[in-house]
């Protein structure tokens, strides 16, 4: 085979290699999701990022929202309102403590998940605050290596 020949063959296997190749990168999932739970008018935002150069065949298929595990909503969709990010607004009531977990799922490949928590629920009295717990593990690990130390030094001396 001469080297124009192989020149040509390489040539015509890389653009369609470059060309198939292409094809699998414009499916992406959603690259990000940020959540926002306004508990006065009990509505959720869900931002989602999705970049797409055509909202109605490459799309955020569903959103489903979930409240302390269970599914409270599932929502349909068959096109995306913008090409790169967009806000989905829930009504959704929940109580002190609650946790709220959204799926959003990409039409062609890929999902995205967050979990929103109540960070203003309030403790039941279990937990030990601040750094005392760290505080009380280090005192009783101390005073356990020290008693060590002292039964060791015992049998040592005559």
């Amino acid at each position: 085979m001469s080297k124009k020949k192989l020149y040509y063959f390489i040539s015509v296997f890389f653009i369609v290699f470059l060309t198939i190749a292409g094809v699998n990168v414009r499916a992406h999932p959603p690259s990000d999701m940020t959540l926002e739970y306004n508990s006065n008018t009990n509505t959720l935002s869900v931002t989602i990022t999705h970049g797409v150069s055509d909202n109605v065949t490459h799309y955020i298929a569903s959103v489903q929202v979930k409240v302390n595990g269970s599914t409270d909503q599932t929502q349909f969709y068959s096109s995306q309102p913008d090409l790169n990010v967009f806000t989905y607004e829930y009504i959704i009531i929940t109580n002190n403590g609650y946790t709220i977990q959204v799926t959003a799922i990409c039409v062609l490949v890929g999902t995205i998940t967050r979990t929103l928590e109540d960070t203003n629920a309030p403790t039941d009295g279990s937990e030990i605050p601040g750094y005392l717990g760290i505080y009380l593990i280090m005192g009783v690990s101390l005073i356990a290596f020290l008693t060590s130390i002292r039964r060791k030094t015992k049998k040592i001396n005559f």
